[in-house]
This record gives C-alpha cells, sequence and structure tokens, in this order.
C-alpha cells in the first residue's frame, strides 16, 4: 500500500459510491495508489494521505448489496474508522442544497414488513421481529467530535445559489433504502415512518458493516435534492457541489478519529 501510514499503519476508509463522489478526495489526497481488492470490477479502491491522515478511497458501488459487500472486502484492510460520504436527498424543509449532516444514527427504511394496509418498518411497531436492530448508533463521542472539527467551516463550503449563505452543518439521522427518491409522497412517508432528516442509499449498510467489525464510522451526505418529482433533475445538476462540501467536511474531521 501507498501513502504515508499512521502510527499502527492502518487507514481511514472513505466509502463513496459514485467515482463523482470519490473525485473530491483524490484532488485533496497525495501519494495516491491503487489497489486491486479481489474480486475487482468497480470496487476499486486508492490509497494515500489526505493532509498526512492514511486514507483509503474506495468506490463501492450503488445500493447496499454493493456498498455492503464491497465494505466488507475492503476491511482487510483493518482501518482504524470508517465514513460513508456523498450526496443524499433532504427529507423535510429543514435543509438546503449544500447542507451537510453528521450521522447521529442511521436506518433502513425499507426494512421491515409489507401488507395491505402499508408498510412497517422493524423495530417500530412491527408485528414481526426483525432479528437485529435496524436502527444503529454513531459513536457519540466521535459524532460530537467530528461536529466541533468541522465548526466554522459553513462559511467556506459551496452555496450554490451563489448568495453567499454559510452552508448548515448539523447531526442528524440519515435513512437508507435501495431506491432513488424521486416522488414527494414517498419521501413524506419515509420521513413520517423514520423521523429521518436525509435519505440516500448506501450509508446504513456500511455502518452496518463497520459496526459488525467494531469499527467506529460516521456516514457524512451533503444535500444533493429534495426527493421530489424534480429530484433526478436536480441530483444531476448538484452532486458535484454535494459531493465537494461533503468531501471538505470529512477532510477536516479525519483527526477526530485519531482522538476517538
Amino acid at each position: 500500500m501507498g501513502g504515508t501510514a499512521g502510527a499502527d499503519g492502518r487507514p481511514i476508509l472513505i466509502v463513496t459510491a459514485l467515482e463523482a463522489e470519490r473525485a473530491p478526495f483524490e484532488a485533496l489526497a497525495t501519494g495516491i495508489e491503487r489497489r486491486e481488492l479481489r474480486t475487482g470490477g468497480e470496487r476499486d479502491l486508492l490509497t494515500g494521505t489526505i493532509d498526512g491522515v492514511f486514507v483509503a478511497l474506495l468506490r463501492c458501488g450503488v445500493g447496499k448489496v454493493a456498498a455492503a459487500s464491497a465494505t466488507t472486502e475492503a476491511m482487510e484492510l483493518a482501518p482504524r474508522g470508517v465514513v460513508s460520504v456523498g450526496s443524499a436527498a433532504s427529507l423535510h424543509r429543514g435543509f438546503a442544497i449544500g447542507d451537510v449532516v453528521i450521522s447521529t444514527e442511521v436506518l433502513q427504511h425499507d426494512f421491515g414488513t409489507a401488507h395491505a394496509g402499508g408498510f412497517d418498518l422493524f423495530g417500530y411497531g412491527a408485528p414481526l421481529p426483525s432479528g437485529g436492530d435496524p436502527r444503529i448508533r454513531a459513536p457519540e463521542e466521535l459524532g460530537a467530535a467530528a461536529l466541533d472539527a468541522a465548526k466554522g467551516l459553513g462559511s467556506q463550503l459551496i452555496d450554490p445559489t451563489g448568495a453567499g449563505r454559510e452552508i448548515r452543518l448539523s447531526r442528524g439521522v440519515i435513512a437508507t433504502g435501495d431506491a432513488f427518491i424521486n416522488d414527494h409522497v414517498t419521501r413524506d412517508a419515509i420521513q413520517a415512518q423514520s423521523g429521518a432528516d436525509l435519505v440516500e442509499m448506501e450509508g446504513a449498510a456500511i455502518a452496518y458493516v463497520a459496526s459488525r467489525h467494531g469499527t467506529p464510522w460516521l456516514v457524512v451526505r451533503s444535500v444533493s435534492d429534495a426527493g421530489d418529482g424534480g429530484a433526478h433533475l436536480s441530483f444531476d445538476r448538484y452532486l458535484p457541489i454535494a459531493a465537494m462540501n461533503a468531501a471538505s467536511v470529512v477532510a477536516t474531521i479525519l483527526p477526530a478519529f485519531g482522538s476517538y
């Protein structure tokens, strides 16, 4: 592996679904080298350093299965921490395009019981047991340290309106599911069921793998769209901005893993 290793030679594993979400990290990193995972293909891995912190940049592909399988394979690096990074849709009006959320907890919004009357999330009143906890809490001290490290960064992030608005940085609940949300009725139903702030397609799966390995983790997402009927247009337009804002925050909070 290339790059300058930390004291114990283990990287922070940064996982993105898309190349566009990984690109800002490649621009920030030095000494980049490519490492092929056993299955190869889309699950390619880069190693390098960002501000002296040894990192591994994994592009996992879209969705929970791709995210879980690629992250599991990358755990052979024995990372010091895992961060799921990228874009997300806002589930309510509290967030604008470009805002960044650091997870307090994650959940699978499509994991539950389907019946004629609707859908019940496991763990939230469903009649059948899930056999596991669909809501996974991020390490509290790590999340708090990360938000503190990013404090004051909002004025340096990109406001897509060009008005110079300070980008909001906060902690919140992030929902994950195997669907791109492009309808306000579906969006509102997810929010009502889960109480989440943002929705995306990989974070909970990556968090699950990290938790199973006893590795500290965070999900960091920047808003690219509102999960409504125009989400596909907004996503295409604002994905690069969301990716850059999320990457800037993650680069700033990497030292928090060293003190956790």
